[in-house]
C-alpha cells in the first residue's frame, strides 16, 4: 500500500516539480488533495493574500492585452482580449439600457399600451421555446396537473378577484395559470415529436371539423391585426390565447390519448358544477354575493364594472350570480352542464343512483330559475327535449324487441307540439321562454341591434372589426349608456366577420352532428357520453342566439376539445378487432353509475 505524504523539499526542488500545473510553486511534494489545500491556505495566510491578488491581476492583464491569434483560413479568427471585453460590455450595457427603457415605459404608459411594449419579449420567449432541442421526456405530468388546477380555478374562482397593482393590468389567477399551461403546452409541442404526432393524429380523425376549428383560430389572429383598433384587439387576442385556447388543446390531448380517463374529467367538471349550484342556493337566500363583504384588500379591484357586479339584480325575485359577472352567464353555464346530469340519470342502474341523479337534475332546473335568465330556462328545456329524442333513438336501436324506445320516438312529435303550445299560450311559460312584461325590453333591444348590426357587418364582411370591437361598430347603447350586443351570432360576425362566423358555428354544428351519429351507433352498453355532449352543443347554439358574453368560453373550448377526443377514440376503437373492444368501452360510455 502506497503511503501518500509530503516529500522532502531537498529531494524535490521547485525546478524539477513532478506536478507540471504548479511550476516553481514549492508545493510539488503534496500528492493528496487535502495536503495541497492545506498548503495553499498556509501560503495565502502567510502572505496576507497579496500573492493571490497579484496573480489575479496578472491574469486579468494578460487576458485584456492578449492579441488576436492567427489561425488557418478554415477557422474563425480569435478576437483579442480588448475586442472580447468590448463586445461583452456592450451587450451588458445594452441589456441595462433596455431594462431602463422598459421600466420607464411601465411607469409612464397606460395599461392598454403595456402589452404592445412587451411584445418583443414575448416573441423572444417564443423563439427560445421553438429552439429547444428534442427530448425523450417532456413535462406532460406537470401539464396535466396545471390543466386540472386551471380547470378548477376557471370554474370556481371569480375572475374579478384579482391582484391589483397600481398602474399594471389585473393579475388574475385565470391569467396566471393560463400562462403556465400555455408555456407547458408549447414546451411539450416543441420538444416532443410524439406529442406533435398525438395532436396531429387526433385532428386527422376528424379532418373537416379540424379545418373549421383551426380556421377560426387563425381568423382570430388575422382579425386582431387587421382590426380598426389593433392596440386594443391584439391585447384581447393575447388574453384569449393564454386563458381560453389552451383549454382546447390540453383537453383533446389529455383525453384523446387517454392520459386521464374520461370519468376523471367528467366527475371533476360535475363536482365543480355542484359546488356552484350549492353556492347559488345560499346566495338566493341571502340575496347578495356571499363573499361581497369579506374580500381582502389585495384582491379588490377599483373599477366601475367590477362594482356593478356586486349590485343585487332583481326580476320578480333576486337573480343569482355565483362566481360569474352576470346572471346571464351563470344561467348559460347551468344550461351547458345540464345534459351531463341527464347522462348520469340515463346510465344509473340502482334505485338510489336514479333518485340522486333526479335530485341533481331538479337542482339544475331550480338553479336556472334562480338565475332569472330566460336563456337558462330555454336551454334546460332544449337539453331535456334533445336528450329525450337521442335517448329514444338509442334505445330503439339497441333494444330491438323493446317497446319503450319505439313508443317514445313515435310520440316525440306529439310531445313537441304540446310543448310548443304551452310556450305559446300559457302566460307563465310564455313569459319565461319568449319574454313579455319586464323582459320585453330585452326583446326590443335585440331587434334594434340586428337592424344596426347588418349594415355594420357589410362594411367589413371578411374579418370584422376585431375581438371586442363589434359593439362599438354596431353602436347600440343600453338605457344606462353602455355599448352592448346581446346576440352571440351578431357579436361573432361583427368581431370576426362572416368567415369567422362560419368557421366557429360551423365547427359547433358539425361537432354536434358527428357526436350524435357516433353516439347512436356506438357498440357499447347503455348510453355513451357522446349524446350528452352533442346536446350540450345544441344548447350552446340556443344560448348564443341571445347572449354574447364570453364568461363561459373556456368551458366551450373544453367541450370542443372533449368532442375531438371522443371522435378520435371512437375511430380507434372501430378499427380494432371486436374481441379487444371490451377494455375500451369504459372510455366511450364513461361507465354505468351505481
Amino acid at each position: 500500500m502506497v503511503r501518500w505524504g509530503r516529500r522532502s523539499r531537498a529531494s524535490c526542488p521547485s525546478s524539477s516539480c513532478v506536478l507540471p500545473r504548479w511550476p516553481r510553486c514549492g508545493l510539488s511534494g503534496y500528492r493528496s488533495s487535502e495536503g495541497l489545500a492545506m498548503a495553499v491556505t498556509a501560503k495565502a495566510r502567510g502572505r496576507g493574500g497579496a500573492g493571490g491578488i497579484a496573480g489575479a491581476l496578472r491574469r486579468l492583464r494578460g487576458y485584456v492585452l492578449r492579441p488576436a491569434r492567427p489561425v488557418l483560413p478554415l477557422y474563425v479568427p480569435e478576437r483579442s482580449g480588448l475586442a472580447m471585453i468590448g463586445r461583452r460590455g456592450g451587450l451588458l450595457l445594452g441589456v441595462m439600457f433596455l431594462a431602463m427603457v422598459y421600466g420607464l415605459l411601465v411607469a409612464i404608459l397606460p395599461a392598454q399600451l403595456l402589452i404592445p411594449a412587451a411584445a418583443p419579449l414575448a416573441v423572444l420567449a417564443l423563439l427560445v421555446i421553438w429552439a429547444l432541442p428534442e427530448a425523450k421526456r417532456v413535462p406532460t405530468d406537470l401539464l396535466i396537473r396545471s390543466y386540472l388546477l386551471f380547470m378548477i380555478l376557471d370554474i370556481l374562482w371569480p375572475n374579478y378577484l384579482s391582484v391589483a397593482v397600481g398602474g399594471l393590468p389585473w393579475i388574475s389567477f385565470r391569467r396566471l395559470f393560463g400562462v403556465t399551461t400555455s408555456l407547458l403546452l408549447l414546451i411539450c409541442y416543441s420538444m416532443s415529436r410524439d406529442f406533435r404526432k398525438d395532436i396531429s393524429d387526433i385532428f386527422r380523425a376528424s379532418p373537416l371539423l379540424a379545418r373549421f376549428m383551426l380556421a377560426f383560430l387563425a381568423i382570430q389572429a388575422i382579425a386582431s391585426i387587421a382590426s380598426t383598433s389593433p392596440a386594443s384587439t391584439i391585447g384581447r387576442f393575447i388574453n384569449i390565447s393564454i386563458t381560453i385556447t389552451p383549454f382546447f388543446f390540453a383537453t383533446l390531448w389529455i383525453l384523446g390519448k387517454e392520459q386521464r380517463p374520461l370519468v376523471w374529467w367528467l366527475r371533476t367538471f360535475m363536482l365543480c358544477a355542484f359546488v356552484l349550484l350549492t353556492i347559488g342556493v345560499f346566495e338566493f337566500r341571502a340575496e347578495h354575493i356571499l363573499w361581497a363583504d369579506h374580500i381582502p384588500s389585495f384582491l379588490k379591484v377599483n373599477d366601475d364594472r367590477i362594482a356593478k357586479v356586486f349590485i343585487p339584480q332583481y326580476r320578480d325575485h333576486y337573480r343569482v350570480v355565483t362566481v360569474f359577472s352576470t346572471p346571464l352567464s351563470w344561467g348559460e353555464f347551468i344550461a351547458l352542464a345540464a345534459p351531463f346530469a341527464l347522462h348520469f340519470l340515463a346510465n344509473a342502474r340502482s334505485l338510489k343512483a336514479i333518485l340522486l341523479c333526479l335530485a341533481l337534475d331538479v337542482l339544475f332546473m331550480v338553479s336556472g330559475y334562480f338565475s332569472g335568465a330566460r336563456l337558462s330556462i330555454v336551454g334546460i328545456i332544449v337539453a331535456h327535449a334533445a336528450y329525450l329524442l337521442l335517448w329514444a333513438l338509442r334505445r330503439w336501436r339497441t333494444e330491438r324487441g323493446g317497446l319503450v324506445g319505439v313508443a317514445t320516438t313515435m310520440l316525440y312529435p306529439a310531445l313537441a307540439v304540446v310543448l310548443a303550445l304551452m310556450i305559446m299560450f300559457v302566460p307563465a311559460v310564455h313569459n319565461r321562454v319568449l319574454g313579455g312584461g319586464s323582459a320585453q325590453m330585452s326583446n326590443d333591444g335585440r331587434t334594434e341591434q340586428l337592424k344596426l348590426g347588418i349594415p355594420a357587418i357589410a362594411k367589413r364582411p371578411l374579418f370584422g372589426y376585431g375581438p371586442g370591437e363589434g359593439a362599438g361598430a354596431v353602436g347600440w347603447r343600453s338605457a344606462d349608456g353602455f355599448l352592448s350586443i346581446d346576440s352571440g351570432f351578431l357579436s361573432t360576425a361583427a368581431d370576426y366577420g362572416v368567415l369567422g362566423f362560419i368557421a366557429y358555428f360551423g365547427a359547433i354544428l358539425l361537432m354536434a352532428y358527428q357526436l350524435a351519429m357516433v353516439g347512436l351507433r356506438a357498440a357499447v352498453p347503455r348510453y355513451p357520453i357522446h349524446l350528452a355532449l352533442a346536446v350540450s352543443f345544441v344548447v350552446l347554439l340556443s344560448t348564443k342566439s341571445v347572449l354574447s358574453q364570453i364568461d363561459n368560453e373556456q368551458v366551450v373550448y373544453m367541450l370542443l376539445g372533449l368532442g375531438f377526443a371522443l371522435l378520435y377514440r371512437s375511430k380507434i376503437e372501430t378499427s380494432v378487432p371486436s374481441q379487444s373492444r371490451g377494455a375500451a368501452q369504459g372510455m366511450v360510455s364513461a361507465g354505468a353509475y351505481n
